[in-house]
């Protein structure tokens, strides 16, 4: 949405947010402000409360772009992660994110590789099983965000139509869009979005316009789960470019969820929601002990840099983008080498970090 005018106040929360809030507890938990947006298809002005919880932070615009040299890679530009939620549509997001600053070319790399560097596809340990069920046969598949298209290569040698879009796409082929997917594109049966929802600014008014142009399609959404970040506190998961941070209750209270699960160790979810069929139910609201994990979070970042600029060595990341992009630009706050490592061959010798570090294989 475009934000018009946002405003500080100093009044007390609980006066501000009413009896009704979803929040309640300490003030010093969080932040109001007011803000006066416009809604993104009617322009309609109105006036929403910004609830900012303890969570912020300066770290790369892009978390998972590479560069052809240090320099450029340490004259990248920087956003803020601030943790916030309006009470009156109660999910995370990051509501400093900077849309003009993000980066969707070539040098984005979204491929996900095991130890024994072979690219992983997820997805297509339940998608038979549980997912084409319930599409119609044979059914017309899109993905959206597609990589750099495995999931659509691994459907196509199933047999079932799909098609991918992705501007981060570095090869060619008759089943792949090198563009943005966008509503005006062919209709389908079903929609993925693998780890792409948490990068789109106004999820649900982005799922609402695939439900008005595909009347009956479904969507599948997997998206690394918030509660995993917070009780592994994995702070550096918290990047600019991911504006939104899930949890399974964001779309059960809002969708008709027909299966979800989780894979990964729990880190990852995924729900199949029919975009056009609401739960019926208010949002779900934030539990103010869920929300203060935030400082909880910040206090480890803060601890963990403390405790390594006691070091005097050169220190290595592992998983050099993505969340290590995140973790090098924290130390170089404290620690002059860093060294990225990662699984991904198309990594090697790339540059990922603000530091302007290379990265390398594990040996």
């Amino acid at each position: 949405m475009e934000c018009k005018k946002h405003e500080e106040t100093s009044a007390d929360p609980g006066a501000l947010l009413g009896t009704n809030s979803l929040y309640s507890g300490p003030a010093e938990l969080f932040r109001i402000s007011l803000r006066h947006e416009k809604h993104p298809h009617t322009q309609e002005a109105r006036r929403v409360t910004l609830v900012t919880f303890g969570y912020e932070a300066m770290v790369p615009s892009n978390n998972a772009r590479f560069f052809d040299s240090s320099e450029e890679a340490r004259q990248q530009s920087t956003g803020w992660i601030a943790v916030s939620s309006r009470d009156e549509d109660p999910y995370l997001f990051n509501s400093r994110f900077d849309k003009s600053i993000i980066r969707h070319d070539g040098s984005y790399c979204s491929s996900v590789v095991d130890l024994q560097r072979s690219v992983q596809v997820p997805t297509m340990a339940y998608f038979e099983r549980l997912v084409l069920p319930h599409v119609d046969k044979p059914p017309r598949i899109v993905d959206i965000g597609c990589g750099q298209g495995g999931l659509v290569d691994a459907l196509t040698q199933l047999g079932v139509q799909a098609v991918g879009y992705d501007p981060v796409l570095r090869r060619e082929a008759a089943h792949l869009r090198k563009r943005y997917w966008n509503l005006e594109e062919p209709s389908a049966d079903l929609y993925v979005m693998r780890c792409v929802l948490p990068h789109v600014q106004h999820p649900w008014d982005f799922l609402q316009g695939i439900a008005q142009s595909s009347p009956g399609a479904l969507v599948l959404i997997e998206f690394q789960q918030i509660e995993w970040v917070m009780r592994h506190s994995i702070w550096y998961q918290l990047s600019h470019d991911h504006v939104n941070m899930f949890s399974i209750a964001d779309f059960t209270s809002r969708n008709r969820v027909i299966e979800q699960g989780v894979f990964a160790s729990e880190e990852w979810a995924w729900v199949l929601i029919d975009p056009g069929e609401t739960s019926g139910y208010p949002p779900a609201p934030l539990n103010v002990n869920f929300v203060s994990n935030f400082l909880a979070l910040r206090a480890s970042r803060d601890a963990t840099i403390t405790a390594l600029s006691q070091t005097h060595e050169a220190l290595a990341v592992c998983g050099a983008a993505g969340k290590g992009t995140v973790l090098s630009a924290a130390l170089q706050e404290c620690c002059a080498d860093v060294v990225a490592i990662d699984a991904d061959p198309l990594r090697w010798a790339n540059i990922w970090s603000i530091q302007g570090s290379a990265s390398y294989p594990q040996s």
